[in-house]
């Protein structure tokens, strides 16, 4: 292994730190502050998924400014400012005393989600990796799911033992004590030597699109697509599914070890995932992702059998978080990476779209029906349209785009092309 290499594997290891610690705290924890907050405020189980929808919102609206800072700044300033946000959105929440500062807390942990997770993270792996891009993803993203699992877990701890303010705080501290630091010293855009004296100048060498090209090119809008019908039924089931679980039977701390176990498993399923789709494509492996999580959430209806519990347990989570490594190298292979931090911010905010929708969807029918059911059913059908949509992407050279990407599986998979790879024109 050189020491280039092995530089990538330690950027890789800061971030999987950075999306466990932050991530995995802002997102995958929401469900435990549900029957506190609604015990403590009186709030209806709607009101409080528009803390969720909130978060969402705040984030989807800062990535495409996000993006574009991307193409012209350091990521880890980027990811340190974004995490330090995050951290003071915890602290002011655990002082909240009414909806419109709890709301308030939660839009700036959603600001600072945005501006330190999925976007940044994506952006630097690719660039440090090419023929191993989808494992190295792979094992970044896995932060988002065991991030889940452990701090889902403190969060509750916390709760029992000092009630929902310290659940908040003990997701802040984390933060400002690891993550911050440590990007600092380790994260960076790109490897060191590549075209260009500035991360603007190295961005526009990449092979890819422009913004206004990819605009026009059917990928990216069914892109947005997928990235709309993926979140709104992951957003409206992880929210919801303690809450759920709860009313069918299950104890507190049995529905929140159940949804951080579902989290654990999902970190396998992105590193499978992820050395699947080098080997078969990213779009074929995301195909196949989609599938099986509808049917995970068919089996989330019957959960009250045991049965059918563990077969969502394992099916949902090893397919929940796989679309956080897929979706990327699809965008990488459709697109390229020449505006990819632009490019992904846009097509990011239909993601954040389908996750503000999703939890208030799934609250709303609660409150007027007495039952999720419905809402399950409709982010299963979402989960198969979202396939549909990832059916029609296609590689950037087949659709005309500015860079021979090669033939066959490789080709689809991205890995024809290295992170420093000049574009060139097909003959």
């Amino acid at each position: 292994m050189t020491a280039q290499e092995r530089q990538g594997w330690l950027v890789v290891g800061s971030l999987f730190v950075t999306l466990f610690l932050v991530f995995g705290s802002g997102y995958n924890t929401a469900g435990v502050f549900v029957i506190p907050l609604v015990n403590q405020f009186g709030w209806s189980r709607a009101q409080v998924s528009l803390l969720q929808t909130a978060l969402a919102l705040s984030a989807g609206l800062v990535v495409p400014l996000v993006g574009w800072l991307l193409d012209r700044l350091e990521a880890w300033l980027v990811i340190a400012t974004g995490a330090a946000v995050t951290g003071i959105g915890f602290v002011l929440a655990s002082r909240a005393e009414g909806f419109a500062p709890m709301v308030s807390a939660y839009v700036l942990v959603g600001v600072g989600l945005g501006a330190a997770t999925l976007l940044p993270v994506s952006l630097v792996v690719a660039n440090w990796f090419g023929t191993r891009r989808g494992l190295a993803l792979g094992v970044a993203m896995v932060g988002t799911s065991t991030g889940g699992l452990v701090m889902t877990l403190v969060a509750q701890r916390a709760i029992e033992h000092g009630g929902w303010r310290d659940g908040y705080l003990a997701l802040a501290a984390p933060v400002f004590v690891i993550v911050v630091p440590l990007v600092a010293a380790t994260v960076r855009t790109r490897p060191p030597g590549g075209p260009g004296s500035s991360v603007a100048e190295a961005a526009s060498a990449l092979p890819g699109l422009e913004v206004r090209a990819a605009l026009r090119a059917r990928s990216f809008w069914l892109i947005a697509l997928v990235q709309f019908f993926y979140s709104f039924a992951a957003g409206g089931t992880n929210l919801h599914a303690i809450a759920y679980l709860r009313d069918i039977g299950y104890s507190a701390a049995r529905a929140a070890l159940f949804m951080s176990l579902v989290l654990g498993i999902a970190g396998a399923g992105k590193l499978s995932f992820g050395a699947l789709a080098d080997r078969v494509g990213g779009r074929r492996a995301l195909v196949v992702n989609f599938l099986a999580c509808a049917c995970g959430m068919v089996m989330l209806l019957f959960a009250a059998d045991t049965a059918m519990a563990g077969g969502f347990l394992v099916t949902y989570g090893l397919t929940c978080g796989a679309p956080l490594t897929l979706v990327p190298l699809v965008m990488a292979d459709s697109l390229g990476l020449k505006r990819f931090g632009s490019l992904a911010g846009l097509a990011g905010l239909f993601n954040i779209a389908g996750a503000a929708t999703g939890p208030v969807v799934a609250g709303r029918i609660f409150d007027r029906t007495g039952s999720y059911a419905p809402a399950f059913g409709q982010f299963a059908l979402a989960l198969l349209l979202a396939a549909v949509a990832t059916l029609g992407c296609v590689p950037l050279a087949r659709a005309g785009g500015d860079e021979p990407r090669g033939r066959g599986r490789r080709a689809d998979a991205g890995e024809a092309a290295g992170p420093c790879t000049p574009p060139t024109r097909p003959a």
